[in-house]
């Protein structure tokens, strides 16, 4: 390679990949909770986790939360009804509000609201995954251009070490200088995961691109069409006592399950769609009292789907997610290594120069505030937003109010912070150390000890627990290296 092109591919990886990857962290943090969406909602209300053993759906738990249902149709609020799944083993009455989904839970086996009020839940970091909680459609507009941006830098970054790709396959020096270490575990980070990194960008990038093409130009229905999101009647539906019944039955004999699957209104009808999990690719299956429903498709019937089914893993199961959890984990350090890695370089350079304009000062301090609000106000803020749902708002908010104003606030406060002192990633540090650390304390403070769901809240805790052991272990060392 050129030294004309090597230093291009440079100028690429660097300056686009460090404002890129701003967004690309956030999308990958909450790509990775984004995995476990059901068990994070789970968490948030740890009464929905229900006492063991867990209750099963009946016909009389199905009948009361069909009522709910009609009650909130007829008050003029598009919900629906979600059954109940291993994943999540109660009724969720969901509505959208705009941003995410919420509404009370319903026990499975008496469709009775459970103790618990609205939280932020799963649905939040989807949502924040898939359009930053941006407007339509500058949410899909920015995280399409995050996602070229991803595989920009990929693809300068493997030409760049096209080389040492294979040497550099599991090289990692922890005790070799600071930016050499950065160095190591940038690349080897990069090597181990670029394959499902690249399936996982090209994908969402892919799906986002075509949301905004659809948004540009919607596509044309004949008079008598009508979605499953648009149709409602202008007279009160009804539902008969044993309709939800017979489709449960329906349901449960054509796909050999209902789980996760939900009822929803479709014009004049209340129709039963299948669980998402059925297939690697979505396909939405519907049954109502007039219609039966088609054959599920062997095959997936166009490239749309075969990219949400790579992308949204409604189809996978526990390993896979978690695989997909850890890949975007490990994404996340892979590009916050980089980012260190800028601000490191931007340093040097200063140091080369004999007078530093003030320009120059401004943007060195706002490159590490950004920094630093990415890498670690991010976690921080989420760890904040967990807490907050298992601690007493503040009476004069409500609940849901409370919660996620705390996580935006709190995040910002981090980049103002980190634009203020100096010192400001080492308090955030110590911060961020203290809630992962002390988070099984409050799960184990806060809620019902004999669960049906153990694993559940052990591993929520575990999670936070290691982000705070990181970060004590990086607020320890150079403790080590002066008693050394």
């Amino acid at each position: 390679m050129s030294p004309r092109l090597r230093s291009i591919l440079r100028l690429f990886h660097r300056w686009i990949g460090f404002p890129a990857g701003v967004f690309l962290f956030i999308l990958c943090f909450t790509g990775s909770l984004a995995c476990f969406s059901p068990e994070i909602q789970d968490w948030m209300q740890p009464h929905t986790a229900l006492h063991a053993p867990l209750p099963s759906m009946t016909s009389s738990g199905l009948t009361k939360a069909g009522q709910k249902l009609k009650e909130q149709l007829d008050a003029g609020t598009f919900a629906f009804l979600k059954l109940p799944s291993p994943r999540d083993p109660v009724f969720r009455l969901w509505h959208y509000d705009g941003h995410i989904f919420l509404g009370p839970a319903l026990a499975p086996d008496t469709g009775q609201p459970l103790p618990e009020h609205d939280v932020p839940g799963g649905t939040f970091f989807v949502t924040l995954h898939s359009s930053l909680y941006l407007p339509t459609p500058w949410g899909q507009i920015v995280t399409v251009l995050a996602g070229i941006s991803l595989l920009v830098t990929l693809l300068t970054g493997l030409w760049l070490q096209l080389r040492r790709f294979l040497p550099d396959l599991l090289l990692f020096r922890p005790h070799a200088a600071r930016q050499r270490r950065w160095l190591d575990l940038h690349l080897l980070g990069g090597t181990l995961s670029l394959p499902i990194l690249f399936v996982i960008g090209l994908s969402g990038t892919v799906l986002q691109a075509q949301k905004l093409i659809h948004l540009a130009s919607p596509p044309h229905h004949s008079s008598g069409h009508a979605s499953r999101h648009q149709t409602r009647s202008s007279t009160p539906l009804s539902i008969p006592a044993d309709t939800l019944t017979t489709l449960a039955n329906t349901g449960q004999k054509t796909w050999g399950t209902i789980a996760d699957g939900f009822f929803m209104q479709t014009g004049n009808y209340v129709s039963l769609y299948a669980p998402d999990n059925l297939h690697f690719c979505l396909q939405r299956q519907a049954l109502t009292t007039s219609h039966a429903t088609m054959p599920l498709r062997s095959l997936c019937p166009t490239l749309h789907s075969v990219f949400l089914g790579l992308h949204n893993l409604r189809w996978a199961g526990l390993a896979t997610r978690w695989f997909y959890c850890f890949s975007g984990l490990l994404s996340c350090i892979i590009i916050g290594s980089g980012m260190v890695l800028f601000l490191q370089s931007e340093r040097n350079n200063i140091t080369h120069l004999s007078t530093i304009s003030m320009v120059r000062r401004i943007l060195q301090q706002s490159y590490t505030a950004f920094t630093t609000a990415t890498i670690l106000g991010l976690p921080l803020a989420t760890l904040a937003l967990f807490w907050s749902t298992r601690l007493p708002t503040p009476p004069t908010l409500p609940a849901l109010l409370w919660e996620e104003g705390l996580f935006f606030g709190l995040w910002g406060l981090s980049l103002l912070h980190a634009c203020l002192f100096q010192r400001a990633a080492i308090q955030q540090l110590i911060l961020l150390a203290t809630l992962g650390v002390s988070t099984t304390g409050l799960d184990l403070l806060t809620r019902p000890l004999h669960t049906g769901r153990p694993f559940l809240f052990s591993a929520v805790d575990t999670l936070a627990t290691c982000i705070g052991v990181a970060c004590l272990s990086v607020l320890l060392r150079p403790l080590k290296k002066r008693s050394a």
